[in-house]
């Protein structure tokens, strides 16, 4: 869903600049919801700061991970550069999935190398050439590779040893940065500019903005409260609750992720709004939940 915006300035630095399009559920997570309301500089600013971090969050890979039904494009967009903690032996390693959705390459601690079986020829041949064997010498030694048992080191010649590990534990890391509540804070905040339009120019959001601007990851914690969802469900979702008696917003990803958004000392002439993105089928909508209060 694509909002238009009639207005000049940037909603976040006030700048009179050209406004590009902005996802307000970020993009990188399966946001729709767009509208050109953020000058080039914000959109930059947030994309190479907090968002970037987003989508390997903890919270959203597992989050991920526990919901039915998310798109296979989205799931392998998410993985992207996630780590994995893999066993081989008696040595243990990480390794970070590829933007060809493959686990990389890596050395353990003996030097030996650990490759995708897909690119094990490729590896073994270059090898051996390198070492100055023959075309008949890599023939010989890929069908070895082919022929040998798992778990078993096999000779394959001029110093070249290997073995097929089948199968290995591989384990969602999890080292990566929680996710910033900067991203609640500002999902509530650009889905307020879409409900109030103008009024979100207003003087006494400039703390908000300003929390946004120096991208403060203490001050926007005083205002998102995080929980946890009972149930995992294939939806992103933002609400303006109303004022109770400030402006106070919920925000849902991928239904599980749950943040309360409160925005102090302010209160909106807007009956309770909330938007829907259903990303199994890729459609979102609109409907108001209440009345102005």
């Amino acid at each position: 869903m694509k909002i238009r915006w009639d207005h000049q300035l940037c909603i976040v630095c006030h700048a009179k600049k050209s406004l590009s399009e902005e996802h307000v559920i970020p993009k990188s997570l399966g946001g729709i919801l767009a509208c050109s309301f953020l000058c080039s500089s914000c959109n930059s600013a947030f994309g190479r700061g907090f968002e970037a971090k987003a989508r390997l969050a903890p919270e959203i890979r597992q989050a991920v991970t526990s919901v039915e039904h998310i798109p296979a494009d989205l799931k392998e967009t998410l993985e992207r550069g996630a780590s994995y903690i893999s066993q081989f032996g008696n040595q243990t390693a990480t390794q970070k999935v590829r933007t060809d959705g493959h686990l990389a390459t890596i050395k353990l601690g003996d030097g030996s190398l650990i490759v995708n079986e897909h690119e094990t020829a490729k590896h073994i041949s270059s090898i051996l050439r390198k070492e100055g064997g023959t075309d008949a010498m890599v023939e010989q030694a890929l069908a070895k590779w082919e022929d040998s048992p798992p778990h078993c080191e096999i000779d394959l010649g001029s110093g070249v040893k290997v073995i097929k590990w089948n199968e290995h534990p591989a384990n969602p890391d999890y080292t990566e940065l929680q996710l910033s509540p900067l991203v609640a804070l500002k999902i509530a905040y650009e889905f307020a500019a879409l409900i109030v339009g103008k009024a979100i120019y207003r003087p006494e959001l400039q703390h908000i903005r300003d929390v946004l601007v120096h991208q403060n990851e203490d001050l926007a914690k005083a205002l998102v409260t995080y929980n946890w969802a009972h149930k995992p469900d294939a939806f992103h979702g933002i609400a303006f609750d109303g004022n109770n008696p400030i402006a106070q917003f919920q925000v849902r990803l991928f239904g599980l992720l749950a943040y309360t958004v409160c925005f102090p000392k302010i209160a909106f002439n807007h009956a309770p709004i909330a938007y829907t993105h259903r990303l199994d089928a890729n459609e979102d909508w609109v409907r108001l939940t209440g009345t102005a209060n």
